[in-house]
């Protein structure tokens, strides 16, 4: 039978390494295969990056087994997160199975008082700067209270939010008190339908980039020689776009190391393009779900196309609305302005869309560029 791979990972504090240790153990006499840095990452080379060779351990293990003590552990400042919160976003994203043990006291500590500082600190953050705080803010806030224990790192707080947040549970962790493990894992690892993952076969996709953007750079040639009058049908020029604008997923990027999906937007279902005429913007066509005004003035606030024409020419941006769960992606090119709406998956509201704000605009934006070149080329080559 195949050996589970479980990854055991903690902070390297005095109190979990005879901890690690037994497990490491326990695992080995199971039959298994744990994996821990100390024993058996490797083999080091001058080049090796080894947050990156912990990463790649996690991403091929089954089972990702955490212990939480009361020490943060090395903080990365690009990713903004310590190694160890970055071994259990990979394997969160990678869909392993994970299992969370904290200090009991720590735990107790943080669902008892923490929790109840965090979450109002958020809400204010967000009334007031309409982003979402970063952990370094959240820490320092954190650091402030005086009726926190000092021997606690404030990041240890943030991690155990975060876990909690995805719905993680956190098992009880008694340094004093022994677990038997070879039980635990002998009844956890019967459910081997559960545990063991099924084989993936994941292919590179590299189909014709060369021969794209060679085509993108002579239609961005060609297109400024040219006299375009405008759209003989214009709601099937909206129909074609969003035709081939589908959805995708959107993450977020943990400095250089990496990454998670933190949601999704579903595919195009609706479109509507706007040209100013003076001091409004009139509706030129729509289709789909659509249901845009005859116009918008110039002077109108709450209208992500009027906002959009402000941006000035050739830019686009993403908005939410949280009513009707919908990204609208709205491009400016000339005196035209082309919104594309998105649906949103279920867990998507306002709170969310400001802490991952950068990344759906990064994912919806940049989902089909060389087509959404081409869209602006065209619209900015229209005369009047």
């Amino acid at each position: 039978m195949a050996k589970t791979k479980i990854f055991i990972s903690s902070v390297n504090e005095d109190g979990l390494k005879p901890l690690r240790k037994t497990v490491f153990r326990e695992l080995v006499s199971l039959g298994h295969e744990p994996i821990m840095w100390e024993e058996n990452i490797g083999p080091w080379t001058a080049s090796t990056d080894p947050v990156s060779q912990c990463l790649d351990a996690v991403e091929q293990c089954d089972i990702y087994l955490l212990f939480i003590g009361g020490k943060a552990g090395t903080y990365d400042t690009k990713a903004e997160r310590t190694i160890t919160h970055l071994e259990f976003i990979k394997a969160y994203d990678q869909r392993k199975t994970i299992l969370v043990f904290g200090d009991v006291e720590v735990k107790s500590f943080f669902f008892r008082s923490v929790k109840r500082l965090i979450e109002p600190f958020i809400d204010r953050y967000i009334s007031k700067e309409k982003r979402f705080p970063s952990p370094q803010q959240m820490m320092n806030a954190l650091a402030g209270e005086n009726n926190l224990p000092q021997h606690i790192d404030p990041y240890t707080w943030y991690l155990l939010y975060d876990i909690t947040m995805r719905g993680i549970y956190i098992d009880d962790l008694s340094l004093g008190v022994p677990i038997e493990w070879r039980s635990y894992f002998s009844d956890l690892l019967r459910r081997g339908s559960l545990l063991l993952p099924l084989a993936e076969s994941i292919q590179q996709n590299n189909e014709r980039l060369d021969q794209f953007d060679e085509a993108i750079e002579f239609i961005a040639d060609v297109l400024p020689a040219l006299q375009i009058t405008g759209l003989r049908q214009p709601e099937d020029f909206l129909k074609q776009i969003m035709a081939r604008l589908g959805g995708g997923m959107i993450e977020h990027h943990y400095g250089e190391y990496t990454s998670e999906q933190v949601g999704y937007y579903k595919d195009c279902c609706a479109a509507t393009l706007y040209e100013r005429s003076e001091d409004q913007l009139h509706l030129v066509a729509k289709a789909g779900d659509a249901s845009g005004e005859p116009y918008y003035d110039l002077s109108n606030q709450s209208s992500y196309t009027v906002l959009t024409y402000h941006l000035g020419n050739q830019q686009e941006q993403v908005f939410f609305k949280e009513a009707k769960s919908i990204f609208y992606y709205c491009i400016r090119s000339n005196e035209y302005v082309l919104t594309l709406h998105f649906p949103a998956d279920p867990s998507w509201d306002y709170r969310r869309f400001i802490r991952y704000k950068e990344c759906a605009n990064h994912a919806i934006m940049s989902k089909n560029p060389l087509m959404i070149q081409f869209i602006k080329l065209c619209l900015g080559g229209m005369q009047s």
